[in-house]
Formats: structure tokens, C-alpha cells, sequence
């Protein structure tokens, strides 16, 4: 565990996770419920869907009747909540952004009272709450990444990592800039001029990807790297995703 992880399930002591209702209805626990789910007890037969675990594919029907239909099992009530963390290169530079990243996993782990928190490199659960850490500085579609997070889930939140130059660059000066994923290098003198493209530039990104998130119900949530604990959980629980203990 790492010391930002810590933090982070130290801060969350002091927090509760607010599992949209929804949630409650689906997911992973220890207490059986009326719909369907992932507990060993079968219930009933359906046609399969792309993204449905393969290991409930009943194989005897299918060699039988070349009929691709899984074993749909009761629920169990508690939820599970997926984290998936964008793993791109930019998510390590600067290194708070990952941190924050571990920060936010360890909170969770602490604040969602009877949830399973798992880190998930693909969507497992069915009715999961799903969490996606991001910076969001890629060129694919945000659509695309929301919709195959948000199938088949109970809720969707992404919670987007900025270091403070990402957001808000230095007003001056001669840089050399890296690109991370690439490797690629240029230089550029940024004045007022190149300060406003980058602006508008990166407002219009996040207009994307905030409209993706809307048309799909999803929480957006902003959250400085390098902020102090207590003014990124402030952000937290603008968007209604936390709240302190009563």
C-alpha cells in the first residue's frame, strides 16, 4: 500500500460513499436479493450479450442447440464498487497525478461502508458502481470509454486528475515540451496568445467529455493533483459523492 492509499482510507474514516439507490439493488455481497446476480445459487436461463462473463455460457446447451445462452444467478445485495485507473503514460508525469489516483482508490476503500472496492482493468461485476480515474489527455473518443464502463452498471462517476501546469500553465516563458505517451518533443515560447489556444483548447476537451458523461447520467468530478486533501474532497462532495459522518 502506498503512503498516498494510506491518506487516503485515513481520510476516508471520516467520510461515507454515496451509493446512488440504484446500486443497492445490484452487485457482489453476502446477503441474497431478488434479482439477478453473481451468487451461486442459479435462477434462470437468458440469451447471451457481449460483455457477459463467459464462464456462465452453459456449453451443454450450446453444443446441443448452437443456442449461446449463460446461467443467470440470484443477487447478493452489497455492492461492489470497480475502480479503473487510466493506465496511459500522462498519468504518471507528474507523479502527484498518480498519487492522487492511489489517494482516491484508498478513500473509497474506507468511506463505502459494505462495499467490495476492487481496482478492475475491465468490467466484471454486473449493476457495479464504477469509478474511472483519468486525466482525460488522449484523443479517444470519450464516448466509446463511457459507454463500454458504464454497460450493464448500477452507476458511473469519472473522476478526472489535473496537475496545477495541465490546468493552468505558466503565463510566460521559453518551454520544451514532452509529449508522454509519445516521446515526442517540441519547443514553444508560451505568451498570452498561445495561453488562450491552450485554454480554449482545453475547455473544449473537457465540454466532450463532460457531455459524454451527462448523456450517459455519469458524475464528472475535477480534482487538482497537488491540492491539499481537504479542498480535493471538498470536490468530492460538491459532485455528491461523498459526505462526512453525521
Amino acid at each position: 500500500m502506498t503512503e498516498a492509499e494510506q491518506n487516503g482510507r485515513e481520510d476516508g474514516r471520516g467520510l461515507r460513499f454515496l451509493l446512488p439507490r440504484l446500486a443497492l439493488k445490484g452487485g457482489v455481497g453476502s446477503r441474497l436479493g431478488s434479482r439477478a446476480g453473481e451468487s451461486l445459487e442459479f435462477q434462470d436461463y437468458r440469451d447471451y450479450t457481449p460483455g457477459d462473463d463467459l464462464r456462465n455460457l452453459d456449453w451443454n446447451i450450446l453444443a446441443r442447440t448452437e443456442r449461446e445462452v449463460v446461467k443467470v444467478r440470484r443477487e447478493e445485495v452489497a455492492p461492489v464498487i470497480e475502480v479503473f485507473r487510466d493506465r496511459s503514460a500522462s498519468m504518471e508525469t507528474p507523479s502527484a497525478k498518480s498519487a492522487c489516483a492511489d489517494w482516491l482508490f484508498g478513500l473509497l476503500s474506507t468511506a463505502a461502508d459494505g462495499c467490495r472496492v476492487v481496482y478492475r482493468e475491465h468490467p466484471k461485476t454486473p449493476r457495479a458502481v464504477r469509478v474511472y480515474i483519468t486525466d482525460t489527455l488522449f484523443d479517444e473518443d470519450p464516448d466509446s470509454i463511457l459507454v463500454r464502463l458504464s454497460h450493464n452498471s448500477a452507476a458511473l462517476a469519472i473522476v478526472r486528475v489535473l496537475s496545477r501546469e495541465e490546468a493552468d500553465p505558466p503565463a510566460s516563458g521559453a518551454f520544451e515540451l514532452v509529449d508522454s505517451e509519445t516521446g515526442e518533443r517540441r519547443e514553444m515560447t508560451m505568451d498570452s496568445d498561445a495561453l488562450s489556444k491552450y485554454h480554449a483548447a482545453l475547455e473544449a476537451h473537457t465540454a466532450r467529455w463532460t457531455a459524454a458523461a451527462k448523456r450517459l447520467g455519469a458524475a464528472f468530478v475535477d480534482l487538482a493533483a497537488e491540492a491539499p486533501r481537504p479542498e480535493r474532497i471538498s470536490s468530492l462532495a460538491a459532485e455528491s459523492l461523498v459526505e462526512g459522518r453525521g
